[in-house]
C-alpha cells in the first residue's frame, strides 16, 4: 500500500513536469524539431536527472575535500611541486616534439562557466591540469591564501568562512574555479570597493612555453603581472595563486532600497559606490532590475550577531533550501518600502546560487513553489556544466536564438541609457547590476584601458557597472523569433562606443578586430611575444568566440577586409 502511494505520488510529479514543460510550446515553429522536443521535456530531465546528478557532483566535492583536509594533517599527499612538475613535463616534451600545435588545457568545454560547449581544443596539443585543485596555504597573519587553480570558490567558503574568513573578492557561484577568474575575469558586489577579483591577487605561479615556472608579482614583473588578468590562459598554465583574505563577521546587515525610475537608480548606484555628496559607501553594493522603473538597491555591511529581540526577529537564513529564492525574496520590497534584515554571512555570499541568479525558473517554472522548493530543494540547483553537457549541437545554436546570457560593463552614469536599450534589446527582467572600480594603471592598465572621461574626478579609478541579463527575449516568449546577431552586436557596438567592456564568457558577436578595438591587447601582446607564447597557445579571440556554426560573421569580415 505505501509503495502504491509512493508510486503514485511520483507518477504524479513527474507528469506535473512534463505538463511545465509546455510552457515552451509556444516556441515559434522556426526552432528545430529537436529543441521544441527538448525545451518540452526540459524540466523533467533536470528534476530526475540533472538535479540529482548535481547533488551527486557537489557530495563528492565535499568529501574529497573533508579527506584532503585529513590527509594534510597528517603530512600525507602529494606534494605541490610534484603536480606541477607533471603539466612542466608535458610541457617540455610539446617543446622536444618540435611545438607543431598550440597548447591548451585538457579541461573539456563542458565543464567551464562560458556559455560555449562545443570544443575548439581539437588542433591543439592538450595538457592535463585538472590534478592542480588543492589549498596550499593559509596565512591568517598576513591575511594571504594560495591555492591552485582548479579550486572552487564553493570550497574556499566552505573552507574559510568557519576560520572568520573570506576572499576579499569571493565570487557567487559555487562551481567557479580560482583559475579561470584569475586568468579571466570575476565580480562580487564589494568590487566598488576593491575592484575586480584581479585587484585582490598578490602573486601568480606560471608555467611558461619554456616549461620554466615563475613567480610573478606586481613588484617582480609588472608588466607580466598585469597583463595576466583576462588573458584566458594565452601567456601559460596556471600552477597557483595567491590572494588577499578578508577579516568577516557572522552576519551582514541588508538594508533594501527600492527605486522608481532608471534616473534615480542611476543617481543613487553612483553616490553609492563613489561617495559623491558625502554619500556613506557600503561593504557591499548590488541592484536587481525588475523592470523599465522599479529596481531594488541592495546595500549590506558587516555586524555582530544581532542582540535585541526586535534585530533578533529580522535574522533570514535566505539560503535554507525551503525559503523562497532570494531574488524573489528581493523583489517584494518592491511593494513593502526601505527596510533591513540580517543574514547569516554564509548565506549572504552564495545567496544566488540556488536560482543561478534567476535562470532556473526559466527551467523549472514552480521552482520556487513551497512543495517544490521543500521536497527538491535540499539538493541545490542543476550544474551548470551538466547543463552544458546535455546539450547536443543542435541544441546549443538554436539556444543562442532563443536564449540571452549577456552583460555589458558599462560606466555608471550610463545606466540608465543602457536599461533602456537592455529593454529594446532583449527585454529580459529581472537585470543583474553589480558595480566595478577600474583603476587607470597607464601602460600597466592591460586589457581594460578606462577611458579618462569616465574615471571619478580626481582619482585614477572610476566605477563601472556590470548590467547581466538571463533568460527568454520578450519576442521568444511571444512565440516569435528574435534576431540574436543583430541584438548582441548593437549591444557590443554601443559598449565599445562609450568606454565599456563585454563579459567575455557569454556568445562573442564581435570579430576579431572589434574585439581589439574594445579591450586593449598592448600589454598583452608584448607580454606574449616576451614569453614566446605567440606559437605556443592561441590568442584571447580563438578561445573565447563561439564554436563553429553558432553565429556567421563572414559578411562584417569580408567589409573589414576591404576597409583595411
Amino acid at each position: 500500500m505505501i509503495a502504491l502511494i509512493l508510486f503514485s505520488v511520483f507518477l504524479a510529479v513527474f507528469v506535473l513536469s512534463i505538463v511545465a514543460g509546455s510552457s515552451a510550446t509556444n516556441l515559434s515553429s522556426d526552432f528545430p524539431l529537436q529543441f521544441r522536443v527538448a525545451a518540452r521535456l526540459r524540466t523533467t530531465v533536470l528534476m530526475f536527472v540533472v538535479v540529482p546528478l548535481s547533488f551527486a557532483m557537489k557530495t563528492y566535492i565535499s568529501v574529497r575535500a573533508a579527506y584532503r583536509r585529513r590527509q594534510h594533517s597528517k603530512g600525507l599527499g602529494g606534494t605541490h611541486a610534484e603536480r606541477v612538475e607533471l603539466v612542466v613535463s608535458a610541457v617540455r616534451k610539446w617543446n622536444e616534439a618540435g611545438r607543431t600545435k598550440t597548447l591548451r588545457t585538457a579541461r573539456p568545454n563542458w565543464l567551464g562557466m562560458s556559455t560555449k560547449l562545443g570544443s575548439n581544443k581539437a588542433a591543439s596539443h592538450c595538457v592535463a591540469t585538472h590534478h592542480l585543485n588543492h589549498i596550499l596555504n593559509v596565512d591568517l597573519d598576513g591575511l594571504l591564501i594560495t591555492v591552485e587553480p582548479a579550486v572552487t570558490f564553493g570550497e574556499l567558503s566552505h573552507h574559510l568562512v568557519p576560520l572568520g574568513y573570506s576572499l576579499e573578492v569571493h565570487v557567487e557561484m559555487e562551481s567557479i574555479t580560482v583559475g579561470g577568474v584569475a586568468m579571466g575575469f570575476g565580480m562580487e558586489t564589494n568590487c566598488h570597493r576593491s575592484g575586480f577579483f584581479q585587484e585582490t591577487v598578490t602573486e601568480y605561479e606560471v608555467i611558461l612555453p619554456d616549461a620554466s615556472v615563475v613567480k610573478v608579482t606586481a613588484e617582480s614583473d609588472p608588466s607580466l603581472f598585469y597583463a595576466l588578468p583576462w588573458s584566458h590562459g594565452t601567456l601559460g598554465f596556471l600552477a597557483s595563486v595567491t590572494m588577499r583574505l578578508h577579516p568577516v563577521k557572522p552576519y551582514v546587515r541588508v538594508r533594501y532600497i527600492p527605486t522608481s525610475s532608471k534616473a534615480e537608480l542611476g543617481k543613487k548606484m553612483h553616490e553609492m559606490s563613489t561617495g559623491a555628496g558625502g554619500c556613506a559607501v557600503p561593504e557591499f553594493l548590488e541592484a536587481t532590475v525588475y523592470s523599465k522603473n522599479q529596481a531594488v538597491i541592495q546595500c549590506a555591511d558587516f555586524v555582530d550577531p544581532p542582540k535585541s529581540r526586535e534585530d533578533k526577529a529580522k535574522i533570514n537564513g535566505i539560503n535554507w533550501w525551503w525559503k523562497p529564492f532570494y531574488f524573489r525574496w528581493v523583489e517584494t520590497f518592491l511593494t513593502k518600502g526601505e527596510a533591513y534584515e540580517y543574514i547569516p554571512y554564509s548565506h549572504f555570499m552564495h545567496r544566488f546560487t540556488r536560482s543561478i541568479f534567476w535562470e532556473i525558473e526559466d527551467m523549472i517554472p514552480f521552482a520556487n513553489h513551497p512543495i517544490y522548493r521543500f521536497f527538491w530543494g535540499w539538493m541545490g540547483p542543476p550544474e551548470v556544466s551538466l547543463l552544458k553537457l546535455f546539450q547536443g549541437p543542435v541544441i546549443r545554436k538554436a539556444s543562442v536564438y532563443a536564449h540571452v546570457v549577456q552583460e555589458s560593463i558599462m560606466p555608471v552614469l550610463e545606466l540608465p541609457n543602457g536599461i533602456e536599450k537592455f529593454d529594446s534589446w532583449y527585454g529580459v527582467y529581472p537585470l543583474l547590476v553589480f558595480p566595478l572600480r577600474i583603476y587607470d594603471r597607464k601602460e600597466n592598465s592591460g586589457f581594460l584601458n578606462p577611458k579618462g572621461r569616465n574615471l571619478h574626478e580626481g582619482n585614477d579609478w572610476g566605477i563601472w557597472v556590470d548590467l547581466g541579463a538571463y533568460g527568454a527575449p520578450r519576442p521568444i516568449r511571444q512565440g516569435q523569433t528574435w534576431d540574436a546577431k543583430t541584438n548582441i552586436r548593437k549591444m557590443e557596438h554601443w559598449t565599445r562606443d562609450i568606454g565599456g567592456f563585454q563579459a567575455l564568457y557569454t556568445d562573442i558577436f564581435a570579430t576579431h578586430r572589434e574585439l581589439r578595438q574594445m579591450f586593449d591587447h598592448t600589454l598583452l601582446d608584448a607580454a606574449r611575444k616576451r614569453v614566446g607564447a605567440l606559437d605556443a597557445f592561441p590568442d584571447v579571440y580563438d578561445k573565447v568566440k563561439s564554436e563553429a556554426g553558432i553565429v556567421d560573421l563572414s559578411d562584417i569580415e569580408a567589409a573589414e577586409k576591404l576597409d583595411s
